[in-house]
């Protein structure tokens, strides 16, 4: 159990020029160009430099808070994630629209205003290959597990409302867990890079995959949600039950993608795999909110710049975590 609120913005835009995003590339272009913009816009003080700020400035700079979280590499997670369009697009053409979504974990909801503002200088500024500028048509707050949206920006409007609607522990237990020894697919919709015990995973294998996943959680309700560390007990059974779960049918390849930092000049892979990957477990019921509550989260590297997005492949009528084209309005 966790109080850890994520909170899914989607935001809907309309090319005005031809933005070219380079299908898996547009998460690295999206993050890279939201993040000076951030640091330009709102840190005059340390938004040019390469070094990192010291702690006492970022406790009170909003851009460097959020990009830069506590200055704990390897430990600290970043407030928020980015989920690139999907399915992923080689280009927009001028009139046409397309979507990605910011996730704002715990307490940086409080920081809407920014990253509304920094999306909107985005658009004006242009993304992706010759720099294609969009505007925002609208935005949203959505809960994929309840299926419901609350529009916070609505098409025409310039005020933009506070959002109500997140996604909680609570409505990862909704979701009935499947029958013993069936099989679940999870499709990795955008390259997924997994460290397991110091070793780039390629297969996907379910115990580095739900050990990356636990420890994720963990990390970001410690930070964002003011709990405890997990019980090494629990850890313990939860890393039982995962290592019990087989993997029985896999397509997937790897993506290779290896970017230069536009900071300090060096090279942060960002390859992964993705596709779709079938597991059999002889009892789901112990993991199943976790994966559930997965999808909101992400897993592995590069998160912020829209890797490790996975969903479930639905049990039942309905639609997919990340793939839901239509959502109810909330009251």
């Amino acid at each position: 159990m966790t109080h850890l609120v994520m909170t899914h913005l989607h935001f809907e835009a309309i090319a005005n020029d031809p933005v070219v995003l380079r299908r898996y590339w547009a998460g690295n272009y999206l993050r890279g160009a939201l993040g000076q913009i951030l640091l330009r816009t709102t840190c005059s003080e340390y938004g040019w430099r390469s070094t990192p700020p010291p702690p006492e400035h970022t406790a009170n700079c909003p851009a460097c808070w959020l990009l830069t979280h506590r200055l704990d590499p390897g430990h600290a997670r970043r407030a928020y994630s980015l989920v690139p369009p999907l399915p992923p697009v080689e280009r927009v053409e001028p009139g046409q629209r397309f979507h990605f979504t910011l996730t704002l974990y715990g307490e940086s909801w409080q920081f809407l205003p920014y990253f509304v503002l920094a999306v909107g200088q985005m658009g004006y500024e242009g993304v992706g290959v010759g720099r294609g500028r969009f505007t925002v048509r609208s935005i949203t707050a959505r809960n994929p597990l309840r299926q419901r949206e609350e529009v916070i920006l609505a098409p025409g409007e310039d005020l933009v409302k506070v959002p109500e609607l997140a996604v909680t522990w609570g409505d990862a237990l909704r979701p009935a867990a499947p029958p013993s020894a069936a099989a679940v697919t999870l499709h990795f919709l955008t390259p997924t890079r997994l460290i397991d015990d110091q070793r780039l995973a390629k297969a996907p294998d379910f115990a580095p995959f739900f050990r990356r996943l636990l420890r994720r959680l963990d990390d970001l309700r410690v930070q964002f949600a003011a709990e405890l560390p997990r019980d090494l007990a629990q850890v313990a059974r939860l890393h039982q039950a995962a290592d019990e779960v087989q993997r029985v049918e896999a397509a997937i390849h790897w993506i290779e993608m290896i970017p230069r930092s536009g900071r300090d000049g060096r090279e942060k892979p960002l390859s992964g795999f993705v596709g779709w990957v079938a597991y059999r477990a002889t009892d789901w019921e112990p993991l199943w909110p976790y994966l559930q509550l997965g999808q909101a989260l992400q897993v592995g590297k590069n998160v912020t710049k829209g890797n490790g997005v996975y969903q479930i492949a639905p049990l039942a009528v309905g639609p997919a975590y990340w793939q839901a084209d239509a959502f109810s309005h909330s009251a």
